[in-house]
């Protein structure tokens, strides 16, 4: 029996992927009453230190998850309700128990991710992040969006 080739990189197998990565968040995600929407805005918030304006929110979303003001702004309502984030002013602040359900379920994305590619080599893996940035600048680019 000859050896199989090695699948060709296409759109097909990015969008593969990222459904099949999205499944996983899904399952960690069940049960907390987070949807994905959710997470996306929490790990933005996350990444500002846990406090940013709301418009700037709003607009990191649209560019790094390509979500609607209108969606957006209706996850972040959801946010608010579920006393996951908090109005100040015209900011928003991650509560403690935002901050407690993203350390559970990053513990657990982390342990995952071990398994799907932390036995691939560095090399790898940065060629694998330098091709993924390439295509997603171009993309980005494509839609008007400049990061």
């Amino acid at each position: 029996m000859s050896p199989q080739p090695a699948p060709s990189f296409t759109p097909r197998v990015i969008g593969q992927t990222e459904k099949a990565l999205n499944a996983i968040l899904a399952r960690e995600l069940d049960g907390s009453g987070l949807s994905e929407p959710g997470w996306v805005l929490l790990k933005l918030a996350e990444a500002a230190g846990g406090r940013l304006g709301r418009q700037e929110l709003v607009e990191q979303a649209q560019t790094a998850a390509k979500f609607d003001r209108q969606r957006t702004e209706a996850e972040i309502e959801s946010l608010l309700w579920a006393h996951l984030l908090a109005a100040e002013g015209s900011e928003v602040v991650l509560t403690d128990d935002a901050r407690g359900l993203q350390d559970r379920v990053s513990s657990n994305v982390d342990e995952i991710t071990v398994r799907l590619w932390g036995d691939l080599s560095d090399a790898d893996l940065a060629t694998a992040g330098r091709l993924l940035a390439t295509i997603l600048g171009r993309a980005n680019e494509e839609l008007g969006y400049s990061i």
